[in-house]
């Protein structure tokens, strides 16, 4: 058994959850800004509900292809940072 398995705790484990926490935190108050500009852009651009509803879809559907996009290259890299050959 080694140290970390007979029960005390990692501190990286901590810093590893408040940055989670903290990217979470930054995910939401995102889409709370877009959610806020939403009447700003139907009067701009003269869109009605159904119009600003695309506008939200479009913008989230694009942040979480992203997200994907981000998290598989972050894979890669790391797996060609630590000289493992990348799994496709």
């Amino acid at each position: 058994m080694t140290s970390n398995q007979a029960g005390t705790s990692d501190p990286l484990r901590w810093k590893a959850l408040a940055l989670l926490c903290l990217a979470f935190f930054m995910v939401i108050l995102d889409a709370q800004i877009v959610i806020l500009g939403l009447p700003s852009i139907e009067d701009d651009l003269s869109f009605s509900a159904g119009g600003s509803q695309w506008v939200l879809s479009a913008y989230l559907l694009s942040f979480g292809g992203l997200l994907l996009l981000g998290g598989r290259s972050a894979d890669l890299l790391g797996r060609l940072a630590r000289g493992q050959r990348p799994r496709c």
